[in-house]
């Protein structure tokens, strides 16, 4: 059933970014074409947002108790990123629909135009992006039981809780903490809210699984273009048995300069996008690793702890992913420079020597991708962020 599922999500126009593109659109990032469709939508996310504000609102109700700040910062930064992502994909709507389509055109090109060792790329990067989609969708879904189970377990794990409840002197446990126009402590109201708060994370879990995907996606077929375009690079100058004409020369490089151009122009544009939502991200995150590190040592009950340490790992995990993936693209931003050396430019006359000269000037400009104006995301940024929140970590011991 799962893999009839799964193949049901693959679609041959999209051979690459199918059940990505499926995902996008089922949560409304990908705007219909209908009015009142895109406005319901539209509505949706905003309502969303109105409801992490509620969750700062009741922050400053609950500013006095060290435990419920902690648990409620943890989630809803998280929220202010979930936020972050879903608006910044309507606003940059067309931007994002730029990118996708030109991933897709592009990923066809190849697999139209695909040799032997082309079509090990192609491959292998295609089972790769399946791979990571699905593991990811996985993680977030572990993450979404866990959430809104927290208050289920706690209730059946702990005797005292139990008991605090009844004579009082525990309030009802929820999934979030947020303010509510109604009694959220008691009857019918307490329940009302638990709904509602189910609905948001789902909503939430979704919208961290359809946008994170993407993003790695598009990182993981930038990485694999690059490694195409130095094997184009390589073959560009054919074998020394077969030399080609000086027209025949220019011809090749002129196309891979126009590979090379459209590439690093959408690479560029998606990082536009990006950008904004990383930088908050990575500030989020440290904070939120530090709020999940310092609750999962300070807690005394076996089951929360290992609440929170999924929790905490799904952070890590999601901010990892990040990084590695946009680390692996500077570095095949680098490899790729030695495709025009890799071909049979020795062997040919001067013309052509200078094109491929040429070439090599334009390959040597670098993608990189940022979160926001400070850092770039690579490794490097991620250990940063992780020793960061660790001194956060230690300051709240002390």
């Amino acid at each position: 059933m799962i893999k009839s599922f799964l193949g049901s999500l693959e679609d041959p126009n999209r051979p690459l970014f199918g059940p990505n593109y499926w995902l996008l659109n089922k949560i409304g990032l990908i705007l219909p074409d209908n009015t009142w469709n895109r406005i319901y939508y539209v509505l949706i996310h905003e309502i969303v947002a109105f409801f992490v504000f509620t969750q700062y609102m009741e922050l400053y109700v609950i500013r006095s108790n060290q435990e419920l700040v902690l648990s409620n910062l943890k989630i809803s930064m998280l929220s202010i990123v979930c936020v972050a992502k879903s608006n910044t994909f309507v606003i940059w709507q067309n931007n994002w629909r730029q990118v996708i389509d030109y991933i897709t055109k592009a990923d066809i090109f190849e697999r139209d135009n695909q040799d032997k060792a082309k079509g090990k790329i192609i491959n292998s990067y295609t089972k790769y992006c399946r791979r990571v989609t699905y593991f990811y969708w996985v993680l977030v879904f572990t993450t979404f039981i866990t959430v809104i189970t927290t208050p289920l377990l706690i209730w059946y794990s702990s005797y005292d809780f139990r008991e605090g409840y009844k004579n009082g002197t525990e309030a009802f446990p929820h999934i979030f903490s947020s303010w509510m126009p109604i009694d959220k402590e008691n009857s019918p109201g307490s329940w009302i809210t638990v709904i509602w708060h189910t609905a948001l994370c789902a909503y939430g879990a979704t919208i961290m699984a359809a946008y994170d995907t993407s993003i790695m996606v598009i990182l993981v077929y930038f990485g694999g273009k690059l490694d195409l375009l130095r094997i184009r690079c390589k073959e560009m100058l054919g074998v020394i048995e077969e030399a080609i004409s000086d027209k025949e020369a220019e011809a090749a490089v002129s196309q891979l300069h126009g590979i090379h151009v459209l590439l690093l122009k959408h690479s560029r544009m998606f990082n536009s996008v990006l950008s904004p939502v990383m930088f908050v991200y990575v500030v989020m995150c440290s904070l939120m690793i530090c709020a999940s590190a310092f609750q999962l040592t300070s807690a005394t009950n076996s089951t929360q702890k290992i609440l929170t340490a999924e929790y905490l790992i799904f952070g890590i995990a999601q901010l990892f992913m990040f990084c590695w993936h946009s680390n692996d693209v500077i570095h095949k931003s680098q490899k790729v420079t030695m495709g025009p050396y890799e071909s049979q430019w020795w062997a040919v006359g001067l013309r052509q020597r200078k094109s491929v000269l040429i070439l090599q000037g334009q390959l040597q400009i670098m993608h990189i991708y940022s979160a926001g104006p400070f850092t770039d995301l690579t490794l490097a940024t991620f250990v940063t962020i992780l020793k960061g929140a660790y001194s956060y970590y230690t300051l709240l011991r002390d």
